[in-house]
């Protein structure tokens, strides 16, 4: 959604959002990444993710980006710490983390800032 108006205010209604198109975080259909919003400088991205029960995003970093999670729904281990619904997490650049999701679906609303290239898998 990088076609966002840059001049007035958009907001997106519950049905909107569904429509978004979802895709594949690292060609895993249990983990699906839709792009709500990406700065016109492409250094900002912000975005919604659901995880399918159990399912897992391998440890990684992100060498030079901050990444700021807020949890919608469900329980999640990031990095090690469980977050439930309405949880805040904050990974700083290059600490190594891994996400799970608990027993039920997951959705989270996120940012990484400064995008950078490594993460042009969130930007498709």
């Amino acid at each position: 959604m990088s076609d966002v108006p840059q001049d007035k205010v958009t907001v997106l209604s519950a049905e909107a959002l569904a429509q978004l198109k979802a895709f594949p975080l690292h060609g895993d259909e249990r983990l699906q990444n839709r792009l709500l919003w990406k700065s016109p400088s492409g250094d900002t991205i912000v975005g919604l993710i659901q995880m399918a029960p159990g399912a897992r995003d391998a440890g990684h970093s992100h060498p030079s980006a901050t990444q700021h999670t807020w949890v919608i729904d469900g329980t999640v281990s990031i990095g090690g710490a469980e977050a439930t619904a309405g949880s805040y997490a904050f990974v700083p650049p290059g600490v190594d983390h891994e996400t799970v999701a608990g027993d039920e679906p997951v959705t989270m609303f996120y940012v990484y800032q400064p995008f950078a290239p490594e993460h042009d898998h969130h930007d498709h």
